[in-house]
């Protein structure tokens, strides 16, 4: 098991196996122990969808037929992920068409297989993305934004329902990475920088996605993914195990104490050993240290690439071959295999799959109801940050004169980003029927006081011409709303070397700005691009992230003032390329040019609102703690001092001045919460502190974790905290001392 150390003592958690739990693996023994090596390879493999259907997408049934009898024991992705059907233009399946699809193969797998079904995964991130009509949520940095685990939950429920309902039983998400380079082009499929509320999150997203007992959960991706140095996606990485256990582990921890089902590794090479053969990542500190007992799943077509892109073995069979390095020579290989195998049939078996083959019926009807879209527009809402608001330019009166433009002004897919119908999503509005943007969210709101014109593409292409035009417009209204950002990407499709906005979209709207009476920018993008000097240009400045169909509605509510602001930036937005790897917790050692403070162009953190929040009255239950079984309450007053109710995340940071065993970092986040408060509403807030809170993992991996100890009597400096909270990042923070003395 992975301990965490701090001063000498150790916490170590103890696991309670349920009696069903037991049950559930006599019953997969049971069914294992009778099969054959080809059985147990079989249940093994898994086949895309695509290699079992005609041209047009109808099933072939020999194809299927062809693996059941080779006893593949899952299906996976949608055949539209790549884009509509070159035959027939369909775009994708909706629930019938899923579920009629997937109880055919079942039918023909259980017949060839004495009634072992097959498993059926998708990537269901944000929302059943590709199911037709069912409810999309904002990506998963939109989740991170909103601070809110609440809303996290309902989106991880509704999502499970949705691909239910569609008898898709597994959901491979959520993302567990430390957002660590805003280049990466998964970055907007994280939660945010902080491994504190990437835990959070992740433990609530799972919880909800499995809150329906016949849905499972993937954490993905095991581990270190994020930390591209390039940017690029699937870069290799080096890191020590103390980074990554201090700064990478503990999402998937929380992900396993919350009882994720399954797992996911990651296409990367691990100081220098591809994840899928590197038996010091998947055994040692997975099975041993983290002490996972459930399904390990490969990503897409990884052993391969052992061969095609980490060039460690010559052929695809060597490739198999290096997977296999960890196991000693047969019977103990057989022995392993029949273990990955028992916990395939058990993940089935504990889904129901056993009795219920096309599981979700009872959900079909439910799919898109009038309260589940409330719940993805909550989440935009409460996930829409504002980052500037000089002058209160904002909010507008609906009676006000506005010109709309921008390439992001009327396109929902923009809104939506990858994963959104197909892998890479679409831009546009012609895949998203039920969504609304921006263009029409204000329209509902403000009516003909909107004027829309684009004259600008997302590469930053405009015409003079379609220049004079929007120049004409907005110097005739009271506002100018300029939506830019990025257009939809997956993966490595998503790949850039420069996280600046292409220059055309920033000279546009500084030529606006000069001609316009009040400029507020709008922003939907999966990652932090550099804006060079459009913040000083412009009066205010609203970040959408990727909202999704709900975006546009939200953003037009909060742009008139319907809605007051909540959302939290979840990553540092950098202002220069030279700082673009500096998190809000990097080392205190990590200096910039002045070699003092770091200027960002916003924290981690930063929200604005249209109330005002006053924290007051910081109070510790001790100042002094003895040992690790000791707790700290710490308790402050938040009080809405304005005018208009409002939302309120109150973050509490943790500070140590002086560590030995690593350069400590400027501050860490280990608590937050999220109110709502009526104008001139007091509410008492308080959070609890435990040694998880101040302890540091020790390496090295597979070792256990070694003890590491220092007490206040050896070294007083270091066994010093500062708890650290108020209006973060805008400065009047409320701070207090702690120390260890055990």
């Amino acid at each position: 098991m992975l301990h965490k150390w701090l001063l000498g003592i150790c916490s170590t958690a103890v696991a309670l196996v349920s009696i069903s739990a037991n049950d559930l693996n006599a019953r997969a023994n049971a069914i294992v122990e009778n099969f054959t090596d080809k059985q147990i390879v079989g249940q093994l493999a898994q086949v895309a969808i695509s290699s079992v259907l005609n041209a047009d997408y109808s099933l072939n049934e020999d194809l299927v037929r062809y693996y059941a009898k080779l006893h593949v024991g899952s299906f996976l992705i949608s055949p539209f992920a790549n884009g509509p059907n070159d035959l027939t233009g369909v775009v994708g399946w909706g629930l019938t068409d899923w579920r009629d699809i997937i109880a055919r193969i079942q039918e023909i797998v259980m017949e060839e297989n004495d009634g072992i079904p097959m498993i059926y995964g998708l990537d269901s991130v944000h929302g059943a993305g590709f199911v037709l009509n069912t409810t999309l949520f904002g990506a998963q940095i939109n989740s991170g934004a909103s601070f809110n685990p609440e809303l996290v939950y309902e989106m991880g429920r509704i999502t499970a329902q949705d691909t239910l309902a569609a008898g898709v039983p597994w959901v491979f998400g959520p993302i567990l990475e430390i957002s660590s380079n805003p280049l990466w082009p998964r970055t907007y499929e994280t939660f945010g920088e902080d491994t504190h509320l990437v835990s959070v999150m992740g433990s609530a997203l799972i919880r909800g996605l499995q809150s329906n007992n016949q849905t499972a959960a993937c954490m993905k991706h095991f581990i270190g993914y994020s930390k591209t140095p390039s940017g690029h996606d699937k870069d290799g990485i080096q890191i020590s195990d103390f980074d990554l256990l201090n700064y990478y582990v503990d999402p998937f921890k929380t992900a396993i104490d919350a009882g994720v089902m399954t797992t996911m590794q990651t296409y990367i090479s691990i100081n220098g050993v591809p994840s899928i053969s590197n038996h010091k990542i998947l055994q040692k500190l997975l099975r041993e240290d983290l002490a996972f007992e459930g399904l390990a799943v490969t990503d897409f077509g990884v052993i391969g690439e052992l061969n095609s892109f980490h060039r460690v073995a010559r052929t695809v069979g060597e490739a198999v071959r290096i997977t296999k390095l960890f196991l000693d020579e047969s019977p103990e290989y057989v022995d392993r295999l029949k273990e990955s195998a028992k916990r395939i049939i058990k993940t089935k078996l504990q889904l129901g799959l056993f009795d219920t083959p096309v599981p979700g019926a009872d959900d079909v009807a439910k799919v898109r109801n009038d309260a589940d879209v409330e719940k993805s527009l909550e989440m935009a809402r409460e996930s829409i940050v504002l980052l500037q608001n000089n002058d209160s330019t904002l909010p507008i009166s609906s009676s006000s004169s506005v010109f709309l433009t921008g390439h992001s002004a009327h396109n929902i897919g923009n809104q939506c980003g990858g994963w959104s119908v197909r892998w890479h999503g679409y831009t546009g509005n012609d895949y998203f029927p039920n969504g609304v943007s921006v263009r029409d969210g204000m329209v509902d709101i403000a009516g003909d006081k909107v004027v829309y014109f684009n004259g600008l593409d997302y590469d930053g292409n405009y015409t003079a011409a379609n220049l004079s035009t929007a120049k004409v417009h907005a110097s005739q209204a009271e506002y100018t709303v300029v939506i830019i950002g990025e257009q939809p990407y997956a993966e490595k499709t998503g790949d850039i070397d420069d996280l600046a906005l292409p220059a055309g979209q920033i000279e546009y709207v500084n030529e606006l700005a000069s001609v316009s009476t009040k400029v507020i920018l709008v922003l939907f993008a999966g990652r932090p691009r550099l804006l060079s000097d459009l913040p000083e240009n412009v009066h205010a400045v609203v970040h959408g992230l990727l909202a999704c169909e709900q975006g546009g509605k939200a953003v037009a509510e909060i742009l008139y003032g319907q809605v007051s602001p909540s959302g939290r930036m979840p990553i540092t937005y950098p202002k220069d390329s030279g700082n673009i790897l500096m998190p809000y917790n990097h080392r205190v050692s990590t200096l910039c040019a002045d070699s003092t403070y770091c200027e960002m162009q916003w924290d981690f953190g930063t929200g604005l609102s249209y109330t005002e929040f006053i924290y007051s009255d910081l109070t510790l239950s001790r100042a002094i703690v003895t040992s690790s079984s000791d707790s700290i309450d710490v308790s402050l007053t938040v009080m809405n001092s304005g005018s208009m109710a409002g939302k309120e995340t109150v973050m509490l940071f943790l500070t140590q001045p002086y560590r030995s065993i690593s350069v400590p970092e400027v501050k860490q986040l280990k608590k937050f919460t999220k109110i709502s408060l009526e104008p001139g509403q007091t509410q008492r807030v308080s959070f609890t502190l435990t040694a998880e809170d101040w302890s540091v993992y020790y390496p090295q991996i597979g070792n256990d974790c070694d003890v590491y100890n220092e007490t206040a009597t050896a070294n007083p400096l270091c066994a010093t905290f500062t708890l650290q909270t108020g209006d973060y990042p805008y400065g009047s923070l409320l701070s207090e001392s702690v120390q260890y003395s055990g």
